[in-house]
């Protein structure tokens, strides 16, 4: 091998380990900085809001049950049409409001994945559309939302409503459009894990 190829590999092996060098740093600084804020913290995760990842933590939000009462509806109205035009005397007023328990049944159903995605935008996640970093933070006794701007929300475990998650992370829920949500792609594995079962002994 010549030596101009042995430089080059050792050029493009500096090159990558530079990267995670640099986010190696940045963790440090943000956990130090963390130490100095809140105490001893348990996780710490920080991420752009990224059209992605607001579509992944959308699918955490919400009760789940809405979904299957839009499910309902559709299976009611359509039962309730078929009823009344199987009838020989048809009630408009039957036929009317199976009808619409159909329709919005249907588009409810078809549209699922889009209500949710306009439901988390109402919560601090789609607070800001220009200002899209996050910096969360969890302690023994409270979970910290930096961003957007200069703005930091403060919850205490106490008020933890629910925590769902999926392969793609966890949404935390404090109510009245309050979340916090932890990307598993900026997490270990076992710290989600362990994350996750933290929220699940508080709920």
């Amino acid at each position: 091998m010549s030596k101009k190829t042995k430089g080059s590999r050792r050029a493009g092996a500096r090159k990558r380990s530079q990267p995670s060098d640099e986010a190696a740093e940045q963790n440090e600084t943000h956990a130090k900085r963390d130490a100095e804020r809140y105490g001893d913290v348990l996780f710490s995760a920080t991420y752009d809001i990224t059209e992605k990842l607001a579509k992944q933590a959308a699918v955490l939000y919400g009760a789940p049950r809405l979904s299957d009462a839009a499910i309902v509806m559709l299976v009611v109205g359509l039962v309730g049409l078929v009823v009344t035009l199987a009838t020989p005397y048809h009630d408009v007023f039957v036929m009317l409001v199976s009808l619409i328990f159909a329709v919005t049944g249907s588009t409810a159903t078809r549209n699922w994945p889009n209500i949710q995605a306009w439901a988390l935008m109402g919560t601090n996640i789609g607070e800001s559309q220009t200002d899209v970093h996050r910096h969360v933070v969890v302690t023994s006794d409270e979970v910290v939302v930096e961003g957007p701007g200069a703005e930091v929300a403060r919850y205490p475990l106490l008020q933890l409503k629910r925590a769902r998650h999926d392969e793609n992370g966890c949404l935390a829920s404090f109510g009245r459009g309050r979340v916090a949500y932890f990307p598993a792609r900026v997490m270990s594995a076992s710290k989600l894990r362990e994350l996750v079962q933290m929220f699940e002994g508080t709920c």
